[in-house]
């Protein structure tokens, strides 16, 4: 749990100054968002700034036990609905939509692709120019019929 809880403060640090705002823990996986409970025009860039900031903390990062990690990313812009859901006795401050389900498939795909940064088409084109991103095929992600642009971003 010490480990865990390091590991989530210093991602939380690293998202903080591009407007990323935590959504929930899932593990040791967190959902971030970007213009959901702030307007920020330029939030598919800040996503891609915060990720590539996210693997440059991580590069050679040792935490208190010694233990280094690495973390996968997986952006998408799109459409979502945000707010509380749960009962009347415990309300959670989620999104929800297909556009987020597609930026967790991307975070799996990692693993297949060897990447840690997956990005889906939306994000390319609304990020602007100040990134290098490197198309790597089509794919059509579980729950979806139609296919998905994947691309992946270097440094």
């Amino acid at each position: 749990m010490t480990l865990l809880n390091e590991y989530l403060g210093l991602m939380a640090k690293t998202v903080d100054p591009f407007g990323g705002v935590i959504s929930k823990f899932i593990g040791d996986g967190i959902l971030v968002t970007f213009n959901a409970a702030n307007v920020d025009e330029d939030h598919a860039a800040n996503a891609v700034r915060a990720a590539l900031e996210i693997q440059k903390r991580l590069d050679g990062y040792a935490f208190s036990n010694g233990i280094q990690l690495k973390t996968r990313c997986g952006i998408n812009t799109g459409k979502f609905v945000v707010g509380a859901v749960g009962t009347e006795n415990r309300l959670l401050f989620t999104i929800h939509g297909d556009d987020v389900n597609i930026a967790a498939r991307l975070e799996q795909l990692n693993k297949e692709y060897a990447t840690y940064i997956l990005v889906g088409e939306n994000t390319v084109l609304k990020a602007g120019d100040d990134f290098s991103f490197r198309e790597l095929g089509q794919v059509i992600v579980k729950g979806r019929s139609s296919p998905t642009k994947v691309f992946t971003v270097d440094g």
